[in-house]
Formats: structure tokens, C-alpha cells, sequence
């Protein structure tokens, strides 16, 4: 969608603040007979010794997988022989991760954990809905700046996990409030013997992106316990935009023509007048002036030549025809715009894709077994995690207002620089190239329409004005410094109970451990002061002298001491086709830079008690109950330094940190009854309960409750059902998040759009306002004549907000339910052939948001009854002291409840194995994982009854199908592995996609018929493969590997930036391959037994 130029009073474009797969086998080789999502029951052999383990999905201790609950389980050594090491990119890979995906691309961007952070978001229902653990128990949220909410995967140890449970139904009864989209649960390994060294490195064919893991580990296991400890180091070096083909050019204008082909060249501008932009869009342009007391557009600065009398300035666009601005009369506008935008610029491309990062991470745990029939083990876990980041975005625009009287004002007549801008204005409109091309398109010159009292837009001398320079700084705001570190403990105790066998009471156990994390994030930030900025101009000053506070303006000690006085027209900051330049002088920079740091400190203490045993026994077996305290304590403490919380960078936010913490206790409970067994068509038949009580500070009691059945109607097939409740206090950073306020860019659908508006008298044409009746509804609903509100077509502005949280908002309450089956054929021993088939719903009442800009006034002025009724509409202030330019000037993004959330769909699996005779014998077995996505929708009824319904499902982030498959072959000691991801197509609701137009409206690259056809912007993505190749020899003491990902280089999509988030026409978040072809190598040595 192309950003009108021509009249535009000032571009506002700041806004800071604002994978590859795997298949995910049912086990590791060790129990791969077992059925797909570990929902059946593999027989073993009876001289076999039967291990009885925990599964993620029930406290209960079984002698094998065989939780009715659909869950997934990815072991890590199948994940490193496609190349993954990285939890984020091993969970994020997932097909059950929808919605956007955040990881380390999104630099520069409000984050709810802050820089830095990779979440994952099962089922698109955002990564504070679902728990993270560290075998079964919690991991504490860690990040820095605001209120981090979720836990950040990358302080996860990479290479001690064995494998990762993913729990994929509601599961709060089970493991506490939270858990309403599911469970990640990082099963540590415990088959140490000796010193272990590994070296694992990516090596993308690209340049840049490389990451490099070493780790070490020691350990042994003995009859009565085991220990190990390991530490790793992990480097991944910086990789710009312009490291990569797909992000390394300008970000263009991609649109879709009438007849289905591509079209990026830019027509628009050449079509009126300006030098052609290429195969580049209008982005963001500086090194140019904007003048409000006259009606132009921004001046450029052209040192030596003005169209006008700015001596080395001038104007683009005409603000009166529409055209390009042609003072020389060569027939080509004065002003090439793309020398002017930051688009396509060294210092845009050199801004991080992947930022540099090291990694360090200690992790210790063991357990023992003491001697007595009550097999009393003490444990524990150590883990010490450290992430440094620091990344680099792109510079943004700079665009102070400098006072009429500075004495470095371009418009302030009394500088030795400086001119009358009325009169210099008048003499653009004097220009003989100017005034023909004024007099071909209106029939009269602009001296003539004044002469012949038609209409005068003339200026005349206007004396000292202000301006706005609008230019762009090195290093100013978009570099970042990040570390964060989280130490985490645990100590436990479980055993037997032997007192508790009598009767048919027995098996008893207990399990009771206490766990203390902390986490530390710190941020620094690099920028302009704009309290220094505005007394270095004169702003506080009553004749603008620079450095002077006469007005008693109250200014912080470190704004007054050192001031210089800045030249806001230093030629240093108007570099032509560089864009980004520097002030004048040292001294200048050194006294306007300043840091913005931040202390994010998150503690969490749990204590947990829990006893399970069989109660009593039944025709079909041993009815077992598990019965369990939990306390819990989260505490907040985020703290910002003055220009942080008082957010004086210029044009930041300001962000207050958080303070606060909560305790929550919660009694639960679980048992499981087996009704059949043995019995035709019931070979088994078990039905589990719980329930678990949570007594929350802020929010009182709350219970949840779950149902699970499993049936056997043969030994080879199981079907099964789960039904469950779960509920989700808002977290700290919903309570607690201060009040954070900033400016914005708001699209306001109350004012006239430019196309219907008169270039010359500036009147209203109704027959071209293309709105919806419904915003032109809404809009008179609340107040806006959205016939009058005329802003010069200007209609996205700058607009403060406000964020915070609130101890006003209602719980979240859910409830799921899942249905199933899992097949392991048992006809031949000649193969195995497992299938696995689960449906699932979820549904979330009260559901938090913290509403967008854009969602609040699209909520508002959409709404279809045309009666303002959305809530979101009390969230809009308004400036209704002239009814022509009502602006909106204060908008509300406070966290808010919304009434439904709904996820459902189709999970498939399928694993076969087979030995075939190739000379010697070769296994080979096909791993099948896909996800058919139903619904994914959201549901708020407004105060009058209306409900606003919206559907996701097939757009970004929610294809309907994702699927991952995996064939492997085994021979002697050698594995050969491909592997195959799978995106389905996506693209844009309907209701937002544009309709085709030519560049007289909405398109930039179609001039329309009779020559041409209409295009609009296109934002949709087609099926997407990508593969990896692995070839590992696994020796008695040693491993040695290597592979491919992305065998054959696919390319991410290319989308309108307009339409969806991206780098250089690049989605991020969506599961795409980034970094392209990449190497990966790991070899690994084991020293032997202690």
C-alpha cells in the first residue's frame, strides 16, 4: 500500500518499541515399539526389567507410556541428526507451535519478555498459556525490560535434555494453573558413564549465522543413583540483513496483478513526474525539512540549488497538482526520493537478521538411593544459564521541532543561514518551471489566480517560523546490549512407604522437593536524549537561545550540565544516498547520547508435596491415587533508570517496570480406575480423574477437573478421550506492568482520505471516498464528521498511548477436550506400523489481551452495526476542539478481558519400521507427524449485545496443514536421515485484502487500463518444503556427523511489507528457513567408564 508523499506534512516512522523441523518420534530407539504420541502400551518381554517412570501428562507411576493424553515427544539425538540443537528451534519447529513464533529475528521490536527472548506458542494460543518444565517441574519466566511472562528457551541447557514431552491438551489439573494450551517438559538425561565431549557447529552457505556448541559432561550411574554434571558454550555470530539474498535488497513493493503475476517495480512516482524508484517501495525518508506554517510538503536538501528561496532545499512534490516538483524544467521532478529514503541504505541492510549471541550454561543434578526398604532418594538439580545479546536494528527517523528564533533555524530570517519561508515558499510558487506546470494543470498560473482574485496561496513574509527537520542519526536507538542469567535449584526427596501396605493398600510413594530460581536481565539502550535535544534547540528557552532555561522548564540535572548548542542543519546530517548521517560535531553527539538501562530481577519459589499408591483393587486391576500440595511464590522486580521510566529518548517509550508478586497454593489430587480388562472387545478399559484446588491471592479459589479414558478394544488398538478444565490467573506481568506510555503511529479512518480531497481548495469529493459505509457509521457515532475531518490527507499521525497492567481483570477459564485413537498392528512381526489420530478443542473464556493500536480502532470504527457500540471505542480520546481536525491524541492498550478464544483441530501420526537386505541388513523406518488446523477464532460481545467474530485459520501463523516426516536407515553403525518439513498455504483474511486498483489509488506498481492492468498488494504464501540430510557413524566411544539443512536452498515467501511483518519483503515468525542451505557437523567422544 503505497504511503502518500507529495502532501504529506511529516512521515513519522519511528516506532522502536515498537526453522527449520524435525520429525517427533513417539521415543528414542530404545522404546520405539511403542505406539505413536505415547498412547499405547508396548509389551515387554517378561524376563525384561520393568522400569516404572513418570509420563508428562499424569503423576502416576506406570511401567510404560501409556498416558491417554496426546502428547508429542521429540528426543534430542533424532532432532542433532537434522541438524537442531536449540531448544527454540526444536519446540518452535513443532507442528504443534501456530501463531508467530518469536525468536532472536524479532530485534527492535516491544516483546513481552523484552530483547532477547524465544518463546513458544502451542497451538497459537500465545506463550503464556502453556507451562514450561524441566523434568516436571516448573521453569520461572526470565527476560528484562516491563514484565517478562513466559520462560525464555534460550537459557534452556542444550545438551542435557534426552528428549522433550509436549503435552497437548489442557493440563492445569495436573500441573497447576497455566497449563491451558499444554505443557513442554525437558526430560534431562541420566545415561552417563565417564567424560563426554561434543563439538555440534551450524555453518549456513551463506555468510554470517553461524553457531558453534561445545559442551562437556561427566557423570556415572551406579545400582543406587546417578550424577552428572555438564557445561556448554554456545557462539552464534551476527548475520545482517544484507547477508542474506532475501533480506539483503531493498524492500519492495510486491503486488499481484489482475492476471496472477508479480509486479515489484515501482510505477507510481515516474508516473508523476519523479525519477523512478526501481524495484524499491517509499519506505522512510529523511535528510528533508517540514515547514507547518506553509502549505508544502517536506523540502529535501539539494546543496547548491532550491526550486524555491530555502537556498539549499527543495520542495518534491507539488502540494497544488499532485506532481513532482520540476524547477529546472527537464521535465523530471528536482528530487530523486530514493537517494532520500533509508530503504535499501548500507546502514538499513547492516541491521541484524541474527544477532551475535554467546551462551554459557553449568547444569548439575543426581540423585541417590539410601539404604532400607523405604528406598529414601535425595536429589537434586543445579543449573546456572547465561545469554549475552547484542543486536543492532536499523536507524529510524529523527524529527524535533527546532523554535522559530534558533539560530541555526533554516526559516528564522535573522540567521546569517537562514530565510523567510513565506517568502521563500512564494518564490517556488514564482518559479517559471513551476508556475507552467501550475498554469497546464489549473489554466491559470498561481500569480494570476491572486491577480485575478480567484483564489491567493500566497504566503507573503512570514518572519521567524518553526521547522522540523526530519533526518537520521548513527547509532541513535537501535542498538542493543542484552544479558540475562537465571540460576535455578532444586532439592528433593522421594521414596517408598512401606507402612502404607496393608489390605490392598500398597505401592505407595512420595515425592516432596522444594525449587528456588532467579533470573537477572539487563538491557542497554543507545539514543538521543530529547530533554537534552529540546534545550540544546532553545525549547525552554523565551527567545530560543540554545543551552538556556528561562521558562523554568524542571529538567533533570544530567539534561543541564554540559550543554551544546545543535545545528539541526548541519550538512553532516543531510548525507544524499546515505540518508543516515551525524551531527556536526563531537561534542554535540557526546552530550545528546545517553543510555537507556534496565534491571529485570524474577524470583520463583515452589514447594511441592505428593504421594501416590494403589487404594484398593478391582476385578481389572489396582485402582491408584496420587494426592499433592503445591505452594507457589512469583516475584517481580523490574526497574528502569530516569530515562527508561520517564522515557526520554526522543519519541520512546517510556516504560515503568514492574513491581509486585503473588502467592498461590493448590491442593490436587488424581486417580486412576482400571473398569475392564481381559474382557471381549475390552481388553482395557481405564478411566482417570483429577482435580486440583488453587487458592490464588488476587483471585480466591478456583478448581479444575479432568476426565481421561482410555479403551482397548484389542490389544493393538487403543481409543481414547480426554475432557479437562484449566484456569489462568493474569500473570505478573498483566498485574503489575507499570504504566508505560509512548507515542505510536495511529491509522485514524475519521478523516478524509486523501483521494477525495481537492488539491487546490482542499474540499471534500464525496464520489471519491472509497470507506465503508460502516466506518463513516461509526465514525459520526462518536462524534467525527468524517466528512470535514480533514488532516490534508495526513490521516496516520503520531498518537500517545498507554500500557499497563491490572488488578482489575477477570481469570482465564478453559476447557478441552480431545478424542482419539492409536493403532500398533499386531498381525506380523515382519514390520511395525504404528498410526495415531487425536482431535482436540480448547476453548478459553476472559481470555487477556493487550490490544493493539490498530486492533482498537479497527475494532471501533469496523464494528458493522454502525453504532460505536465496541467497547474499544471508550479506549479512543479525541481532540473535538475543531471539528475539522479532530485528532486523536490518547489511546488506551491496557490489558483487557475478551470473551472467547477457540482452537481446534486434527493431529495425525504414523511411524513404520522395517528390515530390509541391501547385501547387509538395513532398518528402515518413516516417522509421519502433520496437524490439520479447524478453527482457530476470536470471539467479544460488545456492551449492546453486537459480537465482533474473527477467524484465523489459513491466514499467517495458522496454515490449515503442517506435517513433518522423516525416513531413516540403519545399517551396522551408520544412520542416513532425510527429513521433510511441511507448511501449508496461507494468506490474508478477505476482509483485508486490498481490492485491485492502479497508482491513481491504492496500487504502486499497475497504471491501470486502457495500457494496463489493476493490481493489489500480496501477502500470501504458497506450500512449503524444506528438507535435511544427515549421514552419522556411531562408534563404540565416539560419534562423528554431518548433514544439510535445506537441502535445495528454498527461499522464504516475498510479501507486501504493508500486509505482514517482515524484513525486506521476508515474514518473520512463521516457521520459514531464515538462514537458507546450511552445514552442520557434530562429533562427540566418550572417554569411557569411571
Amino acid at each position: 500500500m503505497r504511503n502518500s508523499l507529495h502532501r504529506r506534512r511529516l512521515v513519522v516512522a519511528v516506532q522502536l518499541g515498537l526453522v527449520a523441523s524435525y520429525p517427533t518420534f513417539a521415543q528414542d530407539d530404545t522404546i520405539e515399539t511403542t505406539a505413536i504420541e505415547a498412547a499405547a502400551t508396548a509389551q515387554a518381554p517378561s524376563a525384561a526389567p520393568v522400569e516404572e517412570v513418570v509420563v508428562t501428562g499424569s503423576r502416576l507411576r506406570r511401567d510404560t507410556f501409556t498416558s491417554v493424553a496426546p502428547m508429542q515427544i521429540i528426543t534430542t539425538e533424532f532432532a542433532k541428526e537434522v541438524g537442531l540443537v536449540d531448544a527454540a528451534d526444536i519446540l518452535q519447529g513443532s507442528t504443534a507451535a501456530t501463531g508467530q513464533q518469536i525468536d532472536l529475528t524479532f530485534q527492535g521490536f516491544v516483546l513481552d519478555n523484552g530483547p532477547a527472548a524465544s518463546t513458544v506458542d502451542l497451538r497459537g494460543l500465545g506463550a503464556n498459556r502453556n507451562l514450561v518444565l524441566i523434568n516436571g517441574r516448573r521453569v520461572s519466566p526470565s527476560g528484562v525490560e516491563g514484565a517478562p511472562a513466559a520462560p525464555n528457551l534460550n537459557l534452556l541447557p542444550r545438551s542435557l535434555v534426552e528428549r522433550y514431552d509436549i503435552l497437548l491438551d489442557g493440563a492445569s489439573s495436573v500441573y497447576g494453573s497455566d497449563a491451558i494450551a499444554g505443557v513442554v517438559n525437558a526430560v534431562l538425561r541420566k545415561d552417563f558413564d565417564g567424560l563426554e565431549l561434543e563439538i555440534f557447529s551450524n555453518i549456513p552457505q551463506q555468510s554470517g549465522g553461524s553457531d558453534t556448541t561445545v559442551t562437556a559432561a561427566w557423570g556415572f550411574n551406579s545400582d543406587r543413583g546417578m550424577f552428572g554434571i555438564g557445561a556448554e558454550y554456545v557462539e552464534t555470530t551476527k548475520a545482517a540483513l544484507a547477508d542474506r539474498e532475501w533480506t539483503g535488497d531493498c524492500t519492495k513493493n510486491v503486488e499481484i496483478d489482475e492476471t496472477g503475476r508479480i509486479r515489484t517495480e515501482d510505477l507510481y512516482y515516474a508516473s508523476i513526474g519523479y525519477p523512478s524508484y526501481g524495484n524499491c517501495a517509499f519506505q522512510s525518508v529523511a535528510a528533508r525539512t517540514f515547514i507547518p506554517a506553509i502549505a508544502m510538503g517536506s523540502i529535501y536538501y539539494t546543496p547548491g540549488y532550491s526550486n524555491g528561496g530555502w537556498g539549499d532545499f527543495s520542495e518534491s512534490g507539488d502540494p497544488y497538482t499532485g506532481l513532482a516538483a520540476d524547477g529546472n524544467g527537464d521535465g523530471v521532478g528536482d528530487i530523486d526520493l530514493y537517494q532520500y529514503d533509508l530503504n535499501g541504505k548500507p546502514a538499513t541492510l547492516d541491521a541484524d537478521l541474527f544477532p551475535a549471541s554467546t551462551r554459557y550454561n553449568i547444569m548439575a543434578y543426581g540423585e541417590y538411593t539410601l539404604e532400607g526398604e523405604a528406598n529414601i532418594t535425595p536429589y537434586f538439580e543445579a543449573n546456572y544459564s547465561y545469554l549475552e545479546v547484542k543486536s543492532k536494528s536499523g536507524e529510524g527517523q529523527l524529527f524535533p521541532e527546532v523554535p522559530a528564533l534558533n539560530p541555526f533555524n533554516l526559516c528564522n530570517p535573522n540567521q546569517p543561514n537562514g530565510v523567510d519561508c513565506g517568502l521563500a515558499a512564494d518564490a517556488y510558487l514564482d518559479n517559471p518551471s513551476i508556475a507552467a506546470n501550475f498554469a497546464n494543470f489549473y489554466g491559470l498560473t498561481p500569480a494570476e489566480f491572486r491577480d485575478f482574485d480567484i483564489v491567493n496561496i500566497y504566503n507573503g513574509a512570514l518572519g521567524p517560523v518553526p521547522t522540523q527537520p526530519i533526518v537520521s542519526v548513527r547509532g541513535d536507538r537501535n542498538q542493543t546490549e542484552v544479558e540475562q542469567s537465571q540460576l535455578r535449584f532444586v532439592a528433593g526427596v522421594r521414596g517408598d512407604m512401606p507402612f502404607m501396605n496393608f489390605g490392598s493398600v500398597d505401592n505407595w510413594a512420595f515425592d516432596t522437593y522444594v525449587s528456588y530460581s532467579v533470573s537477572d536481565g539487563k538491557s542497554k539502550r543507545f539514543g538521543v536524549r530529547e530533554d537534552r535535544l529540546n534545550l540544546a534547540l532553545g525549547y525552554y528557552s523565551s527567545t530560543n537561545t540554545p543551552c538556556e532555561n528561562d521558562l523554568g522548564e524542571s529538567l533533570r540535572g544530567d539534561a543541564t550540565a554540559g550543554c551544546v548548542p545543535v545545528n539541526m542543519y548541519a550538512p553532516s546530517l543531510y548525507p544524499i544516498g546515505e540518508v543516515v548521517g551525524d551531527f556536526g560535531s563531537q561534542a554535540e553527539r557526546n552530550y545528546l547520547f545517553d543510555t537507556r538501562d534496565f534491571d529485570t530481577e524474577y524470583e520463583q519459589t515452589v514447594v511441592s508435596l505428593y504421594a501416590t499408591g494403589d487404594v484398593f483393587s478391582l476385578p481389572a486391576g489396582d485402582v491408584a491415587i496420587g494426592i499433592g500440595f503445591e505452594y507457589r511464590n512469583d516475584e517481580i522486580t523490574s526497574t528502569p533508570d530516569a530515562v527508561a521510566a520517564e522515557g526520554l529518548f526522543w519519541g520512546f517509550f517510556s516504560d515503568k517496570g514492574a513491581l509486585g508478586s503473588r502467592d498461590v497454593s493448590e491442593w490436587f489430587g488424581e486417580i486412576e480406575i482400571p473398569v475392564l480388562a481381559n474382557k471381549p472387545l475390552a481388553t482395557e478399559l481405564n478411566v482417570n480423574l483429577s482435580a486440583r484446588l488453587t487458592d490464588d491471592e488476587f483471585y480466591g479459589e478456583n478448581s479444575t477437573e479432568s476426565v481421561k479414558i482410555g479403551w482397548r478394544p484389542a490389544d493393538a488398538l487403543l481409543v481414547r478421550g480426554t475432557w479437562g478444565t484449566a484456569f489462568r490467573a493474569p500473570n505478573l506481568r498483566e498485574l503489575f506492568l507499570g504504566g508505560s506510555t509512548g507515542f505510536l503511529n495511529v491509522a485514524d479512518p475519521c478523516y478524509v482520505p486523501e483521494a477525495a480531497i481537492d488539491d487546490l481548495t482542499g474540499d471534500y469529493i464525496p464520489e471519491n471516498d472509497r470507506r465503508d459505509k460502516q466506518i463513516l457509521a461509526n465514525c459520526a457515532a462518536t462524534g467525527v464528521d468524517p466528512t470535514i475531518a480533514n488532516n490534508g490527507g495526513f490521516n496516520v499521525y503520531s498518537v500517545e498511548v498507554q500500557a499497563g497492567g491490572s488488578l482489575e481483570l477477570e481469570p482465564e477459564e478453559s476447557e478441552s477436550w480431545t478424542v482419539g485413537f492409536a493403532y500398533e498392528q499386531d498381525l506380523t512381526n515382519d514390520f511395525e506400523l504404528s498410526l495415531g489420530m487425536t482431535y482436540y478443542e480448547i476453548e478459553i473464556e476472559n481470555t487477556v489481551i493487550e490490544p493493539s493500536t490498530g486492533f482498537i480502532t479497527g475494532d471501533c470504527y469496523s464494528d458493522e452495526a454502525g453504532t460505536a457500540a465496541s467497547v474499544f471505542c471508550g479506549r479512543i480520546e479525541r481532540d473535538f476542539s475543531d471539528p475539522t481536525d479532530p485528532a486523536i491524541v490518547f489511546m488506551d492498550l491496557g490489558f483487557i478481558n475478551r470473551d472467547l478464544e477457540i482452537a481446534r483441530g486434527i493431529d495425525y501420526n504414523m511411524f513404520f519400521r522395517d528390515q530390509i537386505d541391501l547385501g547387509a541388513p538395513v532398518n528402515v523406518s518413516l516417522n509421519l507427524t502433520a496437524s490439520r488446523l479447524l478453527e482457530r477464532s476470536t470471539k467479544f460481545t460488545n456492551p449492546d449485545g453486537s459480537v465482533d467474530n474473527e477467524r484465523f485459520e489459513r491466514e499467517w501463523g495458522f496454515p490449515e496443514w503442517q506435517a513433518q516426516a522423516a525416513l531413516r536407515f540403519e545399517w551396522d553403525k551408520w544412520n542416513l536421515t532425510w527429513e521433510t518439513r511441511y507448511i501449508g498455504s496461507v494468506g490474508q483474511d478477505p476482509e483485508d485484502v486490498d481490492a485491485f486498483s492502479d497508482v491513481n489509488n491504492l496500487s504502486d506498481t499497475c497504471l491501470g487500463p486502457p495500457d494496463d492492468v489493476l493490481c493489489r498488494d500480496f501477502a500470501e504464501a504458497d506450500e512449503y518444503f524444506r528438507h535435511s540430510v544427515s549421514l552419522f557413524y556411531n562408534a563404540d566411544s565416539w560419534t562423528a556427523g554431518a548433514g544439510v539443512r535445506n537441502v535445495f536452498d528454498e527461499k522464504p515467501p516475498i510479501v507486501d511489507a504493508s500486509e505482514v511483518l517482515s524484513f525486506s519483503n521476508t515474514p518473520i515468525g512463521y516457521g520459514y528457513d531464515l538462514q537458507g542451505r546450511m552445514l552442520f557437523f557434530d562429533v562427540a567422544y566418550r572417554f569411557g567408564g569411571s
